[in-house]
């Protein structure tokens, strides 16, 4: 990996990202040149209407696609397509755990995977780990259910888990309430907050307003494959002269689009 020099509160820092897919129709641009630089300890909400690109932005930051040009790096370090982000926790957008496993049963499997580098625990330890990740989730009562008779939000809560089982240093989240209903968004926006609290850095994508407003300290607003902007939820109402974010966002989508 190459050494880099930025801020040192910067723990991931993206220049001039872009990914455009060839097709039998022509090419088509589904990121264009995406800078940003990311916190630590911030929240940071990527907006977007379906098909606008942070799904792409997501898959080119935690390696699983090699971008058409641009730059990732995270801790001064560049990082390249296909490598492993073993500092990174990743929730996808469809996450879907071995249903016949147990709670704690996938959980340890994950665990393990997460400190397959790091020196190997007891068997005990290893136990008291997963218990209290389980308590951090607010899923230890439910340790021993069979995960295919768990809620949808119990199921986002477990997704949360597995992201965090190796301590990583951000966390990576697409979509973290996608069908869920107000109970279960309002559970999982909760537990997003415990965690800012605790000192994790979150970028996640999601486009409920509602969500965005709740959690992040700041937005980036890809409509079409562009970075149409990046800062406060305030400083956005100030640019469009509005009172909440559901309206300036329908201004930005029509500035774009026209």
């Amino acid at each position: 990996m190459q050494q880099i020099i930025n801020k040192p509160d910067t723990i991931l820092s993206v220049s001039n990202l872009s990914k455009t897919y060839r097709s039998r129709d022509g090419d088509v641009k589904a990121l264009t040149d995406l800078s940003l630089d990311i916190e630590r300890g911030e929240i940071i909400g990527i907006l977007g209407p379906n098909g606008a690109g942070k799904t792409t932005a997501v898959k080119l930051i935690m390696g699983f696609i090699k971008p058409s040009q641009g730059r990732i790096i995270f801790n001064q370090e560049e990082l390249k397509a296909a490598e492993s982000r073993p500092r990174f926790g990743y929730l996808p957008e469809s996450f879907r755990p071995n249903p016949n496993l147990t709670v704690d049963e996938y959980i340890k499997m994950q665990y393990n995977l997460a400190r397959a580098s790091t020196i190997r625990l007891s068997r005990s330890e290893t136990a008291a780990k997963i218990s209290a990740l389980l308590s951090q989730v607010g899923m230890a009562p439910f340790a021993k259910r069979r995960i295919s008779r768990l809620s949808k939000g119990m199921g986002q809560r477990i997704g949360i888990a597995q992201a965090i089982a190796g301590n990583p240093e951000l966390m990576i989240l697409d979509e973290p309430t996608s069908g869920l209903d107000p109970i279960g968004k309002s559970e999982v926006i909760d537990l997003l907050l415990a965690l800012k609290r605790e000192g994790k850095t979150i970028l996640f994508c999601s486009h409920i307003l509602a969500e965005v407003e709740r959690l992040c300290d700041r937005i980036g607003i890809i409509i079409g494959g562009n970075l149409r902007f990046l800062g406060k939820v305030d400083d956005f109402l100030v640019k469009h002269q509005v009172d909440n974010l559901d309206e300036g966002f329908k201004k930005e989508v029509k500035c774009a689009i026209s």
